[in-house]
């Protein structure tokens, strides 16, 4: 598994906390709930449509907070999508709100061993110019064929690119359980890719996870498995590493 941090993370986090407690403070109307799950989905909203930083865990910050608040154009981006995401979150009808977060067996509220997987993240691109692919449809799947379940509605499978993420997708599989702790497991997983005048592209991998008794919705910002870049062919066009 490759540990690669996006330390935008934090920023978000900080960012959308201090919006919602100014909201709050200004008494905004429109504004009925900050509980964990919403500021949760805000996070990911957020997260899906800001500029990524990586950096590899244990080998120092490319890109620190001074850098980031420094580079105007993202902070801006910054509020304005944390702002964004807050009133998306906040108008959305969710089930869940306000409850814990269930899997398809709602095992989640017992503490018992789990599963739990990183964030998957990747890029797809035109394999000829290089250009970062727009409204490509990007779907998980998992070894049987089946759409990958995500850990809740603010994580989309499938994923479609568009202009401003150039090129960029994530997914966030909901965990499963497991009968006891410490046993290991390796979990098969197909990436498909679909765009309008291109052939399509598969890309299958594994990654093995440990069980174990925790939080399982709790995003780990340290754990993220990134997915090699893709490319896609136009039609009639051959690949020539192929």
């Amino acid at each position: 598994m490759v540990n690669i941090h996006n330390i935008m993370e934090e920023q978000v986090i900080i960012r959308v906390n201090e919006l919602y407690e100014r909201i709050k403070n200004q008494e905004n109307t429109w504004l009925e709930c900050d509980c964990e799950n919403c500021r949760l989905d805000a996070y990911a909203y957020v997260l899906n449509r800001i500029q990524p930083r990586y950096v590899v865990s244990g080998r120092g910050l490319t890109y620190n907070s001074t850098e980031i608040h420094s580079d105007r154009q993202l902070m801006v981006d910054l509020d304005r999508l944390s702002i964004e995401g807050i009133r998306m979150v906040n108008s959305a009808k969710r089930p869940y709100h306000n409850k814990a977060k269930l899997n398809a067996s709602g095992d989640w509220e017992t503490m018992i061993p789990t599963y739990t997987f990183p964030t998957f993240i990747g890029s797809v691109f035109d394999g000829t110019t290089f250009e970062p692919l727009k409204d490509a449809k990007v779907t998980l799947k998992t070894a049987d064929g089946q759409l990958a379940t995500m850990m809740d509605v603010s994580w989309s499978n499938p994923y479609v690119t568009y202009e401003k993420n150039n090129g960029r997708y994530s997914f966030w599989v909901a965990p499963e359980a497991s009968l006891k702790s410490e046993v290991k497991k390796d979990f098969n997983f197909t990436v498909e890719i679909e765009c309008e005048g291109y052939d399509p592209a598969f890309y299958a991998f594994s990654i093995p996870l440990v069980s174990k008794v925790e939080d399982p919705h709790k995003l780990d910002s340290t754990m993220t498995y990134r997915i090699q870049d893709l490319r896609l062919f136009k039609h009639g066009i051959q690949n020539e590493l192929e």
